[in-house]
């Protein structure tokens, strides 16, 4: 049987932390009966005849009377120490066995208790190194093999078909990304299904699972992410303040061979948004992202000629009129609100622009979207004025 799981470091951290103020002695030996942890580090390398007899089967008891002797051995308790219903090792309590037999048994049991919580641990840090390293691989390698990519999935133990989404996580430079992940996972909400790593640039990338009833997942997913990342914040150092983090979510996928784009809208929305903190999602920005997907000369091959309907301070105006428009869903009321000025003056530009451009985008979708793109024409020309 292999034991190793046993290590010396971690056997010596346990006694160093429980039996410092003790008047006894505690041994914890492994599988070969070798003391490899003590409290007496003058034992530590020494054999322990009556752990060794124990573990292979020999001895029936690991109490040690006076008159017993035994190599290496002092009178005491030695009982085994278990993990996952196996035997992994000994620990000794030195002295008269029924002065140490109750206290023996409670330090077998935070000795286990110890080495289930530290492999645990352990098993958690090793699934990071690899879900870092698959994310890696997914997102960064030039050319994606989907069998590797699918291999490392199973490894990982993920359901490939559950819904995910990228949230890219920016923070401020002084704060500890390893603290923010750590208020990441213990949020309400986390699942053992999510992926997390820290990118090249300290960026942390999460890609976070939602329902497996898709059909809830897409209707209700900001809500969930929303409170999911309320409730991380909560639990970060209290210095760390949220208005120095921002969350940037991606797009909804399904397939590993699609997380790229996840992340690519999530980075892209980072970008468009130049915002710090807060949470910011993708679909609330998409037409951003479309718009920056083409080029000024793609615009300015459509609307040029309406460049010299306008000028200077118009154009301006044209631009903030609009935007307010675009941002209150087209209600001249609030918009003008927006704008600082009556509605009877919002209503005299735009019929102004009826008139000019044979438009009423009041009542007419499409003559909306034909403003919406004409006045976005304009501000990025502006900028180049």
């Amino acid at each position: 049987m292999n034991m190793s799981i046993l290590e010396p470091a971690l056997a010596q951290k346990f006694i160093d932390k429980t039996a410092k103020h003790l008047e006894y002695n505690i041994n914890i030996m492994n599988e070969k009966g070798i003391i490899i942890a003590s409290k007496d580090a003058s034992r530590i390398g020494n054999f322990h005849e009556v752990a060794f007899g124990m573990l292979n089967g020999t001895l029936e008891t690991g109490i040690v009377t006076e008159n017993e002797k035994y190599i290496g051995t002092k009178p005491g308790v030695n009982l085994f120490i278990d993990y996952k219903n196996k035997h992994v090792g000994v620990i000794c309590v030195t002295g008269t066995p029924e002065n140490v037999h109750a206290f023996a048994g409670l330090v077998k049991t935070s000795m286990e208790a110890m080495l289930e919580y530290e492999l645990q641990m352990e098993g958690e840090r090793r699934r990071k190194d690899k879900a870092g390293h698959f994310l890696y691989y997914l997102l960064y390698e030039d050319s994606i093999d989907l069998a590797v990519a699918s291999k490392m999935s199973e490894e990982l133990g993920l359901n490939k078909e559950l819904l995910r989404i990228c949230i890219l996580i920016k923070y401020h430079s002084d704060y500890n990304p390893t603290k923010i992940i750590k208020a990441l996972i213990s949020s309400e909400g986390h699942s053992l299904q999510d992926m997390i790593a820290v990118a090249r640039n300290n960026d942390i990338i999460l890609f976070k699972t939602l329902s497996d009833k898709k059909h809830d997942a897409v209707k209700n997913y900001k809500h969930i992410i929303e409170d999911y990342i309320k409730n991380a914040l909560e639990k970060l150092p209290a210095e760390y303040e949220s208005k120095k983090i921002g969350f940037f979510i991606g797009s909804l996928q399904t397939s590993i061979s699609k997380y790229r784009n996840s992340h690519n809208h999530a980075q892209e929305l980072a970008l468009q948004t130049k915002e710090t903190f807060g949470i910011h999602f993708f679909n609330d920005h998409i037409l951003d992202y479309y718009r920056s997907l083409a080029t000024i000369k793609a615009y300015d091959d459509a609307f040029y000629i309406y460049d010299s309907l306008f000028h200077g301070d118009e154009k301006k105006q044209f631009v903030e009129m609009v935007k307010a428009l675009y941002k209150n869903n087209y209600n001249v009321l609030y918009s003008a609100k927006d704008l600082y000025i009556h509605r009877n003056t919002l209503l005299f530009r735009l019929n102004k622009l009826k008139d000019m451009l044979n438009i009423d985008p009041i009542a007419v979708a499409k003559d909306r979207e034909f403003l919406n793109e004409l006045a976005y024409y304009f501000s990025k020309n502006m900028k180049h004025e």
